[in-house]
């Protein structure tokens, strides 16, 4: 395999986790929306880390995959 094919398979992998985290999130949030009254100050606050979480980790993997997208411009 060259390279370029790597580099374009480590994308594909990067996308698909981004995909996955994206969902997660919108799903978390449909869900904290929904149940929020009736949710004890424990799971709130479990929930809230999770969006944080999942947000960074958004943020890090498309930071990833475009600095991957960039470097093929060098080969």
């Amino acid at each position: 395999m060259s390279k370029i094919d790597v580099i374009k398979e480590k994308i594909n992998y990067l996308k698909v986790w981004l995909g996955i985290s994206v969902v997660t999130l919108i799903s978390l949030l449909g869900w904290l929306s929904s149940h929020y009254s009736n949710l004890s100050t424990f799971r709130i606050v479990l929930s809230l880390i999770g969006v944080v979480w999942l947000i960074g980790s958004i943020h890090f993997l498309n930071k990833t995959i475009l600095n991957k997208i960039n470097s093929l411009e060098d080969l």
